[in-house]
């Protein structure tokens, strides 16, 4: 029996937070209209075995990306469908609004028949899902995940699998940042459109960042480091808000800074003062360090500086603690960081001190959700295969065609192998089941995923296909080829037959 005390409670909130990602209510409409009436027109191909695949055209547009990307969000994407067993009344219910209420009549019966036809209330999708595990390192165009079973059931998950591209963009990012520095924190709960989504993106930024180390990342959203102690970290200090409290007509902005400063590490004994309340580069440089010097107790009172010239503040504290004889204390910088810019504040301050900057430290906060959006990383979900025929979707735009057949992916060297997988590839299989059945099977934690992140960053710069996908793809061009050139031919003399 555990003798921690949080145990219950902590198990209750991740239980509730994969439970919050499942479909609303358990209802069927977690897709798009287009997928009820395509499948009751032709119920009988609805059935039929298929496979998708879901890709990401595009690699992250960062310095240092080059092309790749990394897996993360399978625990968070596949509990949308996966979480727990449909409800059969829910399913019956469906049926009834959608073929007689909704303002498009169409449900396709036959599909959720299939379903139906399981013994007891609660009831598994017959779908088979393989891809890459978390932290893998992948490029963009490879197929990531296939989805294997009846098509028309595949067909539904499509919105909700396509929101893969969060976690792997924050992942890639996590990646990026960790290249660029040993130590950063997030700040960007508030950025996050709901808690949920910042849980997300912070275990992403795990996979993505923590490396073979393993280190409990630093962030400032409470809920993570108490529902994954072992993996978060908490950091927080003094704020503006704490700060403008002080403020009256009947004392000057800098004494009413300086109380607050001071009442706070005499209470705290650490901080990272904010100096930016009244000005960074006067007011705010001279209070900060009079009370490093009025608190010789503790050497754990740094500054914060997040807005105007991020890296010549830096630069300042450091030469004017110096100068005063005090030891070098944390700077941490925000406003906008991004990878590269941590990098530029670095060389700036090399340049002008002529030391490593190992006592600065950066937060970022926003970072973590710019680009964050699917088309960002072009991330398409699309029948590749139906019964044993190989599909593909072509395109007006080039690099859009699909890979078509019941896709696998190997490494071998430097490069990616995309094949059927009915081929006997000389590669390492990097596929592994994530779903069998409708019940998620894939269950690693998140350190291996890390360190997986760290091992295959800087492996692959090439992919392929295999013989028989290759031999698929050249036949099919080869028939639109000959095709639209017919076609071209038949509109130049006016007819269309």
């Amino acid at each position: 029996m555990s003798t921690d005390p949080f145990a219950v409670k902590r198990q209750e909130m991740r239980d509730e937070f994969f439970a919050k990602l499942f479909l609303l209510g358990g209802w069927l409409g977690g897709t798009d209209t287009y997928k009820r009436t395509m499948w009751t027109a032709v119920p009988e191909i609805a059935l039929q075995r298929a496979a998708y695949t879901l890709t990401f055209r595009k690699g992250l547009p960062e310095v240092g990306a080059n092309n790749r990307l990394v897996m993360a969000g399978h625990e968070a994407m596949l509990a949308q469908w996966f979480h727990r067993p449909l409800k059969r009344a829910d399913i019956e219910l469906s049926r009834a609004w959608y073929a007689t209420q909704s303002a498009t009549k169409a449900f396709p019966t036959e599909v959720w028949d299939a379903v139906l036809q399981q013994p007891g209330e609660d009831l598994t999708l017959p779908i088979d899902i393989w891809g890459f595990p978390g932290g893998q390192t992948f490029l963009a165009g490879v197929p990531s995940i296939t989805f294997e079973g009846a098509g028309g059931l595949i067909s539904y998950l499509e919105p909700a699998m396509c929101r893969y591209f969060a976690p792997i963009i924050q992942a890639t990012k996590a990646r990026l940042m960790s290249e660029a520095t040993p130590r950063d924190a997030e700040f960007g709960l508030r950025s996050a459109p709901v808690e949920v989504c910042n849980l997300v993106l912070l275990l992403a930024r795990f996979v993505g960042g923590a490396g073979t180390s393993g280190g409990a990342q630093l962030t400032s959203n409470d809920t993570a480091e108490f529902v994954w102690p072992e993996l978060f970290k908490s950091i927080g200090t003094i704020g503006h808000e704490m700060m403008c409290a002080a403020q009256s007509f009947d004392k000057t902005l800098a004494a009413s800074e300086y109380e607050m400063m001071d009442r706070f590490v005499s209470k705290m004994g650490t901080a990272s003062l904010l100096c930016d309340l009244v000005d960074a580069e006067t007011v705010g440089l001279e209070n900060a360090l009079r009370v490093i010097r009025t608190h010789p107790e503790t050497d754990r009172v740094g500054v914060r500086v997040d807005s105007g010239d991020i890296a010549a503040q830096c630069v300042l504290y450091f030469q004017r603690m110096k100068a005063l004889g005090i030891p070098p204390r944390v700077i941490v910088f925000e406003d906008e960081v991004t990878p590269d810019g941590v990098r530029r504040v670095y060389d700036v301050f090399r340049t002008q001190t002529g030391i490593e900057p190992t006592m600065l430290f950066p937060g970022a906060g926003g970072y973590w959700w710019k680009l964050v959006h699917r088309d960002t990383v072009s991330a398409v979900f699309k029948r590749t295969a139906t019964a044993d025929r190989p599909n593909v979707k072509f395109s007006n735009s080039p690099g859009k065609e699909t890979i078509p057949g019941y896709v696998r992916v190997y490494a071998r060297g430097d490069t990616l192998v995309v094949a059927d997988k009915s081929e006997d590839i000389d590669g390492e299989p990097l596929f592994v089941k994530l779903v069998e059945q409708g019940r998620v099977v894939y269950s690693e934690d998140f350190r291996t995923q890390a360190a997986r992140a760290e091992r295959t960053w800087a492996r692959y710069t090439r992919w392929e296909p295999s013989p028989l996908v290759a031999e698929h793809l050249s036949r099919f061009n080869a028939m639109r080829t000959a095709e639209v050139a017919e076609a071209r031919a038949r509109l130049s003399v006016g007819t269309t037959e």
